[in-house]
């Protein structure tokens, strides 16, 4: 929980100490562990500590039975985000947003959706300025997709 606090807190509301070069923003982490341990409630708690905006995101927000509306709704996701900073994008159960790309049987959709979010995340890694953070939750870390587990910056394993 404190590890949390630091990683979420301290850039949201001291981005002073961010400013010389030597230390980065956290703009994603992961949190995992076993069914029914807290991991969204403590992510909604810390939101409302840190008194950023909580936008909670799962793949039937995002999803769109319109050919091209996926993209948009993930564009506008990061749009908003970025209007009602300090933000913190939480994705619950994002092995199902974000699995593997090189599933059988995944539709290119799936695919489009998974590069326009990542396209948008790296787009807040070149903006040192903005005060979004991207935090997930799962209970399977390991079918999310390796490029998906490169951009969490920090990894936290809950305990039951």
């Amino acid at each position: 929980k404190e590890s949390l606090q630091e990683l979420v807190m301290l850039p949201l509301r001291r981005p002073d100490l961010f400013k010389g070069g030597l230390l980065k923003p956290c703009r994603g982490i992961l949190l995992f562990g076993p069914p029914g341990t807290g991991k969204t409630m403590l992510a909604k708690a810390i939101a409302n500590e840190a008194q950023a905006s909580f936008i909670n995101v799962s793949m039937s927000t995002i999803t769109s039975k319109w050919f091209g509306e996926d993209e948009k709704n993930v564009r506008a996701l990061f749009t908003l985000a970025a209007k009602v900073s300090p933000t913190i994008i939480f994705v619950d159960e994002v092995d199902s947003m974000l699995g593997q790309r090189n599933r059988a049987g995944e539709h290119e959709a799936m695919r489009k959706i998974k590069n326009e979010f990542m396209t948008h995340w790296d787009g807040l890694l070149s903006r040192p300025d903005q005060k979004i953070l991207v935090l997930a939750a799962t209970n399977r870390p390991f079918d999310l997709d390796e490029a998906i587990i490169r951009r969490f910056e920090r990894r936290l394993a809950s305990l039951p």
